[in-house]
């Protein structure tokens, strides 16, 4: 019963409707894919990683050294919340 852990309830709506999509439906499932193969996936990004990353990773943030999530991930270290809204205005 333990690799069959249902997601439901520990994410999101929209982390669950992101993985649904792609039949991720178990932890084990989620752990096996992050997290590389779960950014390739149609609809998971940068929030939905870090939904994951909070409910089943505490403490541990993937840090992409290339690629299209890079300049993201050096944005959002050097901007607060509110800055980083004002930026896509």
């Amino acid at each position: 019963m333990a690799t069959e852990l249902l997601l439901n309830k520990r994410l999101s709506r929209r982390t669950l409707n992101s993985l649904g999509r792609h039949a991720i439906t178990t932890v084990d499932q989620v752990v096996e894919a992050y997290p590389e193969r779960l950014l390739k996936l149609n609809g998971v990004g940068m929030t939905v990683l870090r939904d994951i990353e909070r409910t089943l990773f505490p403490g541990q943030q993937f840090q992409p050294h290339s690629g299209r999530y890079k300049a993201w991930t050096e944005d959002a270290a050097n901007q607060t919340h509110g800055e980083q809204a004002q930026a896509k205005e």
